[in-house]
Order: structure tokens, then C-alpha cells, then sequence
């Protein structure tokens, strides 16, 4: 895994001095239910958005991998059956200027429920969270950071090379 070393865009005067523009700045926004069509839905959703800013194709499908399994994890684990309110998956995402003129995605899939743990018995299971770290550059899984009741999964890409340099 690497380092945190994301830089946001208009907050670095050296990134705005680089002449570092994307073509698509759109961030990704989207709220789903928290139900097993949710992680087909992203997937069409995230390749689409990473498509519209030329994401290289082989990175594009690992991210589209990693953010599907965090809100399948979502769905599956943060909600029980008889939850009271509508239960929904968060996903937030932004493609950010990066150090040596290469740029980076940063997702955030989070859920409004409490973590339940996969069965025991089920030994089929405990394979998502590697999968997202083999597909990510970093992957980080806590507590939201306005401390509400959920699970935030912070996921970034490897940094690819920019679109273009004016």
C-alpha cells in the first residue's frame, strides 16, 4: 500500500503553478438503498463517471471492483432486517491532483447502520476487504468523521498520469 500523499485541488499552489487541469472535475454523488441492486448500480454509475474522465482502462476496472465490494459489505453487513429507517449507502467521490502531475481517485462509501459480522460458519467469506486493498492504493475503514453511527471506507487510487498539461 502506499502513502497518503492526495493532494486536493485548489487547496496546493504548487498543483495550481503545475498547470494541472482534468477534463471531467465532476465528483461522483450518489445515494442508494441499501439493497442488493446497490452494488450493480455503482458499478454502472462509477464506470461511467471514471470513463468520462479517461480513466486508463485496467484501473478503472479495479476501482470498479474495490468501491462495488465496499457497498456490497455495506448492504450486507450494516443493516439489520427489522432496521427502522430507510437503510442507505453513501458513495462520494473525487478525482484530485496528485505530486509529479499525475491525479488520483478518493471514494467514500459509508453506511448509517451498525457493523454486523459474517457468520461463523460461513467459510466462504473474508475476502472483500483484501480485494479492495489488492485493487487500492490505500483503503481505510472506521468510524465517519462526524462520528454518527455507521462505517466510512476510504478508498485511493494508484495515481495515474494526467489528462492534460497547459
Amino acid at each position: 500500500m502506499g502513502n497518503d500523499d492526495t493532494l486536493r485541488p485548489g487547496t496546493s499552489s504548487s498543483d495550481r503553478r503545475s498547470g494541472y487541469r482534468e477534463a471531467s472535475r465532476q465528483p461522483l454523488r450518489l445515494q442508494l438503498p441499501a439493497d442488493p441492486v446497490a452494488p450493480s448500480v455503482v458499478r454502472h454509475r462509477v464506470r461511467h463517471w471514471l470513463t468520462a474522465s479517461s480513466w486508463p482502462a485496467g484501473q478503472l476496472e479495479d476501482l470498479v471492483l474495490a468501491i462495488s465490494e465496499a457497498v456490497s459489505n455495506a448492504v450486507e453487513h450494516a443493516y439489520l432486517f427489522d432496521h427502522p429507517c430507510p437503510a442507505m449507502v453513501d458513495i462520494d467521490g473525487e478525482v484530485q491532483a496528485a505530486p509529479a502531475g499525475r491525479r488520483r481517485v478518493t471514494v467514500i462509501v459509508r453506511d448509517h447502520g451498525r457493523w454486523r459480522p459474517p457468520p461463523i460458519h460461513d467459510e466462504n467469506r473474508r475476502r472483500g476487504i483484501p480485494l479492495m486493498r489488492a485493487c487500492m492504493d490505500t483503503v481505510t475503514i472506521g468510524q465517519p468523521e462526524d462520528h454518527r453511527a455507521g462505517t466510512s471506507v476510504v478508498l485511493r487510487s494508484r495515481a495515474v498520469p494526467s489528462l492534460l498539461r497547459c
